[in-house]
């Protein structure tokens, strides 16, 4: 008896496996690729359409008040207090439900205003998802404004 080579159904599917594996490979990269750029691009699309940045008068018991951005982060927020004050001021969050969040500031770093606010909290109280009051209060003093949501883009 010849030897010859071995021509089964088995040899053939390999040699067929072998040339579609790179194919499943390419596909499978092409597919994790257009599923990542969809979430990236959902995920950039959501940051825009929704700003975390909220900006209203501080008032203290005059009619006078000093403009005031706040940026809301996970656990966290940042209030940036405008002229004629100019300071900023880091709290984290303390306790939160639907109806008030309350932040403990973070020692201030400068500027008379936020200085005054040592040992101080801010207490946001929700009433829409673009309105917010707003508590800045300490042992020294007591403000409080209401607040917008900035327009995305801005």
């Amino acid at each position: 008896m010849d030897a010859q080579p071995d021509t089964t159904p088995v040899a053939q599917a390999s040699a067929r496996s072998s040339g579609r594996a790179p194919a499943l490979r390419m596909r499978t990269m092409a597919w994790a690729t257009l599923l990542l750029l969809g979430i990236s691009s959902t995920a950039l699309c959501a940051s825009r359409a929704s700003s975390h940045l909220f900006g209203g008068v501080l008032h203290a018991r005059g009619p006078h008040g000093v403009y005031t951005d706040i940026r809301f982060e996970p656990h966290r927020l940042v209030a940036r207090v405008h002229e004629p004050h100019m300071c900023v001021l880091h709290a984290h969050l303390v306790h939160g439900d639907p109806h008030a969040s309350r932040y403990a500031i973070d020692p201030p770093q400068g500027g008379r205003f936020c200085d005054e606010l040592v040992d101080g909290e801010i207490v946001i109280h929700p009433h829409s998802p673009n309105d917010v009051t707003a508590e800045f209060r300490s042992m020294r003093m007591d403000w409080s404004g209401e607040f917008r949501r900035h327009a995305p883009g801005r």
